[in-house]
C-alpha cells in the first residue's frame, strides 16, 4: 500500500512541474535565437558597410581615370596645335623653327607613344664541316650550275645575326636583321617597317625583306629545321633565300568556311648585278591554315612571280624582253598530341617549284633569235620527330634542275639529329649526300658530307612567322 501510494505521488509531482520545466526550456530557445538573429543583422551591417566603402573607392579610382583621359586628350589636343603652329611658321622665318626645342612626338625624337626600350638580339652560327672524297666543285669550274660549298673541310663562324626591332607606335613597327658572314664585312638581311593597321583591314611593309614565296625562304638561315636552305631554294631564290627591296601588302580573306587564309601581294626591285629599273619582279602568295584535329594542322600555300629579264645589251633592250615566271605549292603538316606537347611533335613539310624562262640570242641587228623555253623543276620534303623534350630527329630529300638549265640536276638525302639544349642554344649532327648529273659540264659525281652546328641567341628575338 505504501509503495502504491509512492508511485501515485510520483505521478502527481511529474504532471505538476513538467509545465514549468517546458517553459523554462522554451525561454532558453527563444533566447538562444534572439541572440543568433542580432549576431547575423550585426554580420549584414558589416557586410553591407564594407560593400559600400568598396564601391566608394571603385567611383574615386573611376574619378582619377577618367581624369587622366582628360588629360591624356588635353595634351593630345596640345600637341597637335603646337605642331600645326610649327607647319603654318613661314618659309622665310626657319631659324624661329629650328630654335624651338623639339616637341614630344615630334621626328626628332621622344614620342609619347614610342616605345625606346627596343628588342636587341644577336644569333650566332658556328659550323664544322668535314666533306669526303674531297671539296666537290672547283671554284674554277668554267659554265657549271653546281654551286661550291665554301663552308667544305673548315671550321668557321659561318653567321652573327644582330636583331634590331621595336614599336614605332600603336600602329607600326619596324625590323632589322645586320648579317655578318664568315666573318666579313656588315650586309642589311632584312630592314622594314610594318604598318600594322591599315584600312579594310589591310597590313603593308616597306623596306628590304624576305619575300613570302614559299615557306622557307621566309626563315633566316640559322633557325631553319636543317644546317642549310635545301637546293632548290638555293638554285631558284638564291643561296640564302631571296631578299629583295619593296612593297608587301596583306589582308586576310573572309570565306565561308572559317579557314584562316591570307593573300601577300608584293612588288620587289631585284638586286642582282645588271638588273634594270624596269625589271619589276611582281609576287602573290595565298596562304591557308587548316585544323584537322586538336593536335594536328595543316598550312597550304600557293606562290606566284613574275618578272621581265632584260638583256644587258641598251642597243637590244628595246627589241625584246625576256620573261621569267615561277611557280610555288608549299604543305606543312603539324601533330602535336594534347598533354604531350613538350615530349612528342612530328613536322611533315614539302614545297614544290616550277620556273618558265624565255632565253634566246640576237643577231646583228639586235633582232632575238632562236627562242627557247628553259622548263625547270625542284623540290623538297623532309619529315621530323621529336623523340625527348630536347632531342629530334629528321630527314630531308631534295631534288633541284636550274632556272637557266634545264639539262643538269642534283639531288641529296640528309638525316640529322637536333639537341636543344634551352631555348637559347642548340647544336645540330647532319649527314649529307649528294649526286649531280650534268649533260653540259664534266664534273665529279657526288661527295658526302658530315657538318656540326652550333647555335646560339643573345637577348630577345622575335620569332619568324608561323
Amino acid at each position: 500500500m505504501k509503495i502504491t501510494f509512492l508511485y501515485l505521488n510520483c505521478i502527481m509531482s511529474f504532471f505538476v512541474f513538467m509545465p514549468e520545466i517546458v517553459l523554462a526550456n522554451q525561454d532558453t530557445l527563444s533566447r538562444e535565437v534572439k541572440e543568433l538573429r542580432t549576431l547575423i543583422m550585426e554580420i549584414k551591417n558589416d557586410y553591407e558597410s564594407r560593400i559600400n566603402d568598396m564601391q566608394m573607392k571603385i567611383a574615386k579610382l573611376e574619378k582619377i581615370n577618367y581624369r587622366n583621359e582628360e588629360e591624356a586628350a588635353l595634351e593630345n589636343e596640345l600637341e597637335l596645335l603646337f605642331n600645326n603652329r610649327n607647319e603654318q611658321v613661314d618659309i622665310n622665318d626657319q631659324h624661329a623653327v629650328y630654335s624651338v626645342p623639339a616637341t614630344p612626338g615630334g621626328f626628332t625624337g621622344g614620342g609619347m607613344f614610342q616605345n625606346l626600350m627596343m628588342d636587341i638580339s644577336l644569333i650566332g652560327d658556328s659550323i664544322a664541316n668535314v666533306t669526303w672524297p674531297e671539296k666537290s666543285i672547283d671554284e674554277g669550274l668554267a659554265g657549271s650550275p653546281f654551286a661550291e660549298n665554301e663552308f667544305a673541310d673548315r671550321i668557321s663562324l659561318r653567321e652573327a645575326e644582330l636583331g634590331i626591332m621595336g614599336v614605332l607606335d600603336p600602329f607600326a613597327r619596324a625590323d632589322f636583321f645586320i648579317s655578318f658572314e664568315d666573318g666579313g664585312a656588315p650586309t642589311i638581311e632584312e630592314g622594314f617597317i610594318t604598318w600594322l593597321y591599315l584600312p579594310f583591314g589591310l597590313q603593308a611593309k616597306a623596306g628590304i625583306f624576305k619575300t613570302n614565296f614559299g615557306k622557307m625562304n621566309r626563315t633566316h638561315r640559322p633557325e631553319i629545321a636543317q644546317i642549310d636552305y635545301p637546293r632548290p631554294i638555293k638554285n631558284f631564290l638564291g643561296e640564302e633565300g631571296q631578299s629583295e627591296p619593296g612593297i608587301s601588302i596583306s589582308r586576310l580573306i573572309p570565306n565561308p568556311w572559317d579557314i584562316y587564309s591570307e593573300l601577300t601581294v608584293e612588288i620587289l626591285t631585284p638586286s642582282e648585278d645588271g638588273a634594270k629599273g624596269r625589271d619589276q619582279i611582281y609576287l602573290a602568295h595565298l596562304k591557308n591554315f587548316f585544323a584537322v584535329t586538336d593536335s594536328s594542322s595543316i598550312e597550304l600555300g600557293l606562290s606566284f612571280q613574275t618578272r621581265d629579264i632584260s638583256d644587258t645589251d641598251a642597243a637590244t633592250l628595246t627589241k625584246r624582253n625576256f620573261r621569267q615566271t615561277m611557280e610555288g605549292i608549299d604543305l606543312t603538316f603539324r601533330w602535336r598530341p594534347p598533354g604531350q606537347r613538350l615530349y612528342k611533335s612530328f613536322t611533315w613539310q614539302t614545297e614544290f617549284f616550277a620556273s618558265q624562262r624565255e632565253a634566246g640570242s640576237f643577231d646583228v641587228n639586235g633582232i632575238t633569235e632562236d627562242v627557247k623555253d628553259i622548263n625547270s623543276l625542284g623540290f623538297y620534303t623532309f619529315g621530323e620527330y621529336q623523340l625527348t623534350r630536347r632531342l629530334f630527329a629528321g630527314v630531308r630529300f631534295d631534288y633541284s634542275q636550274f632556272p637557266t638549265n634545264d639539262k643538269d640536276s642534283e639531288w641529296a638525302i640528309t638525316p640529322y639529329m637536333t639537341f636543344w639544349q634551352s631555348e637559347f642554344t642548340r647544336l645540330r649532327l647532319e649527314y649529307s649526300h649528294s649526286e649531280r648529273n650534268s649533260v653540259t659540264t664534266p664534273v665529279e659525281e657526288g661527295d658526302n658530307s658530315l657538318t656540326l652546328q652550333a647555335t646560339f641567341s643573345l637577348g630577345k628575338h622575335r620569332p619568324h612567322p608561323f
